[in-house]
């Protein structure tokens, strides 16, 4: 399996990577198409797409944190008639080897089980990603904001590949997310959203 950046947002890889995300995330989770399009030519988000047969059949979009070790992972998904092949987790592969060699580390947003429905589909991502190695960000709640005006979604944060420790600085963590919410979600420190978490993270965090 190959993955190939695309940087061309007129281009038909990258507008059939946009089917995929908009079938794949609500719309309470989405960027607009042209603002992503507008990240990928700036060089602020990198898009990676797998093909089958000329069609696209997967995109991963990550966005590196200027300054840091760490690059969060914005979205990914395969398209619905090519799941269960084993894409995502030859991306997760292929990744893994690149962020050891670089010491880079992937920020992983995921849904938590515990709220909201499709519960079941929750659980199954999180033991993905701990199945290639990812460890949970123990007793952080992270709050996404509504991409559309409507509600906030309950996430975890998970940390990709092995940390070589069992637990990381809160501070750093703190710094993290709060780049997060400004570099891609334009809200600045003193976010409302932000304060009703962020505050409860204490001085350090387990990793499971």
């Amino acid at each position: 399996m190959e993955f190939k950046e695309v940087n061309q947002t007129d281009s038909k890889e990258f507008r059939e990577a946009m089917e995929i995300y908009t079938e794949a995330f609500p719309a309470n989770e989405r960027h607009s198409e042209q603002l992503i399009g507008q990240r990928v030519r700036d060089g602020l988000s990198k898009l990676y797409v797998a093909s089958s047969d000329d069609e696209i059949t997967f995109l991963a979009m990550l966005w590196p944190l200027e300054t840091t070790e760490f690059i969060l992972l914005d979205y990914m998904a395969t398209k619905a008639t090519h799941r269960a092949k084993g894409i995502a987790s030859a991306f997760m592969t292929e990744l893994g080897k690149k962020l050891r060699n670089t010491r880079k580390y992937l920020i992983i947003e995921v849904e938590d089980p515990k709220f909201g429905d499709r519960q079941n589909e929750k659980e199954k991502r999180v033991k993905f990603y701990k199945r290639h190695g990812a460890k949970v960000l123990e007793g952080v709640r992270y709050l996404l904001p509504p991409l559309d005006g409507t509600v906030p979604t309950e996430m975890l944060l998970m940390m990709f590949p092995e940390h070589t420790g069992k637990e990381i600085g809160g501070a750093l963590i703190k710094g993290v997310i709060s780049q997060i919410y400004r570099d891609l979600y334009h809200r600045h420190e003193d976010d409302a959203l932000l304060g009703a978490f962020i505050h409860d993270i204490g001085d350090s965090v387990k990793l499971s």
